[in-house]
């Protein structure tokens, strides 16, 4: 014990020791704190006296997505409640549902745990299932936000998945921080963080060895696709986000692309292929659309495809894409006057893109 007198006050210091590694890990915290607040400040995810439901499936995910909320509960003055879904398809999920109560127990929030049974489901049919009862769940406690436990590397999985599927600017803005009442306060950070700190203060959470089953196009992105992208770049994850954060802060702000279309139109066809191209979009400023119009492919037609300079036959495109002979004349050509603009569902072309000048959109989509 020290002590120095300073005036008629007498000021008493105590020295405390603190290791080098736990000193550590509570900056590295303090930083990923500081983080994830600036990133929902700039979102606007919360606000003051919110009352919050947290998706808690008991994962290092939503787990650390609860602890982050409860750090934030004062400083926003929140008040949050938990919710559990079952889906039963292992036999020791039950052990999951248990281990949320407890831990909800423990922080002091109430929580609710839904069981649904799926015999045969999709991820999509399993992820509709899971919102319907979120809101339900919302509704029940009166709550305003329902957050969610995802992160940069979900980001980077339903980008790729939607690069492999097919898609346009929307499938590349991947996952919205933000959509109707649903929250995503963690999607700044990464898989790798969230381990890290769960492991350096040993909080338990739960595993679910369905991750790891590769019948799922997720996990097959997880699992292969992006180990072997991280070892090009480290920071692809990373990188996929920014250019997402760029698609919707460039263009679905300004340009209201997934939100407000100025001019749409469907085109049908009952050709059964997979295509890959089925939505399209064009700066609507730059085409004459009184002169749009839907034929079929004849010989000799030519389009300058997108990134390229010189006009090509559509014959060859036909060849480069692998579009079998038996439907070339079934797929929609959309040109305006004579100049073709898009093969639905094959390739766009280079007329008429969308620049930050752009102030109006025109929407094309195939539909089978």
């Amino acid at each position: 014990m020290l002590s120095r007198r300073t005036g008629l006050h007498t000021h008493s210091f105590q020295w405390v020791r603190i290791p080098c590694a736990r000193l550590h890990r509570l900056n590295r915290f303090f930083i990923m704190l500081q983080n994830i607040k600036r990133f929902i400040d700039k979102y606007k995810l919360i606000k003051k006296n919110d009352r919050i439901l947290i998706a808690i499936s008991g994962g290092p995910d939503s787990i650390f997505l609860l602890r982050i909320l409860v750090q934030l509960r004062n400083l926003y003055r929140i008040k949050l409640y938990g919710c559990h879904i079952d889906h039963q398809y292992r036999k020791k999920s039950w052990k999951d549902a248990l281990f949320v109560k407890n831990i909800c127990k423990e922080l002091s929030i109430p929580v609710a745990v839904e069981k649904i049974k799926l015999k045969r489901f999709s991820e999509e049919q399993a992820r509709n299932i899971r919102y319907k009862i979120f809101e339900e769940i919302a509704g029940k406690f009166n709550c305003s936000k329902i957050a969610t436990g995802h992160t940069l590397d979900d980001n980077a999985e339903t980008v790729l998945m939607w690069i492999i599927r097919g898609c346009g600017l929307k499938g590349l803005s991947g996952i919205p921080p933000k959509r109707g009442r649903i929250i995503r306060p963690i999607l700044c950070i990464s898989k790798n963080e969230i381990l890290n700190y769960l492991n350096s203060y040993k909080l338990r959470f739960c595993k679910d060895k369905t991750n790891l089953f590769t019948k799922f196009t997720r996990n097959k992105i997880r699992l292969n696709v992006l180990p072997r992208m991280e070892e090009i770049n480290p920071k692809v994850k990373k990188n996929i986000f920014v250019l997402s954060e760029i698609l919707r802060n460039n263009y679905a702000s300004k340009l209201s692309v997934g939100r407000v279309d100025t001019f749409k139109k469907k085109y049908y066809n009952s050709v059964n292929y997979n295509f890959k191209e089925k939505t399209v979009f064009f700066d609507v400023d730059k085409l004459d659309i009184k002169k749009i119009n839907k034929r079929n492919w004849k010989n000799g037609d030519k389009m300058v495809p997108f990134g390229m300079t010189k006009a090509k036959k559509l014959q060859d495109i036909f060849v480069d894409e692998k579009i079998p002979k038996e439907i070339r004349k079934k797929i929609p050509i959309i040109s305006v006057g004579n100049n073709i603009i898009w093969v639905a569902g094959v390739k766009r072309s280079n007329d008429a893109m969308i620049t930050e000048n752009t102030k109006r959109i025109m929407r094309l989509e195939l539909c089978n």
